[in-house]
């Protein structure tokens, strides 16, 4: 059983944002990934319109979570 198990950090709008989240975690060190969520396979429209679980790993979660409140306030520097 793994000891540092991948949860979800939060839902992404799209995938172009939660790229962009995904790219500031990893500049950070914190292992992230995003999942799309949506109708699935064959349905309309783009992926990139669906919104996005981003995850990490659970020792990463509040750091990942700082990080993110840092972004929304427009505290990290691009």
């Amino acid at each position: 059983m793994d000891e540092d198990p991948i949860v979800v950090l939060t839902t992404a709008p799209n995938e172009p944002l939660a790229q962009m989240w995904v790219e500031a975690l990893r500049e950070a060190a914190i292992v992230a990934m995003a999942k799309p969520l949506g109708p699935g396979m064959g349905a309309w429209g783009s992926v990139a319109t669906f919104e996005h679980e981003l995850w990490v790993r659970r020792s990463q979660l509040d750091q990942a979570r700082e990080l993110l409140a840092e972004i929304d306030e427009g505290e990290v520097a691009e």
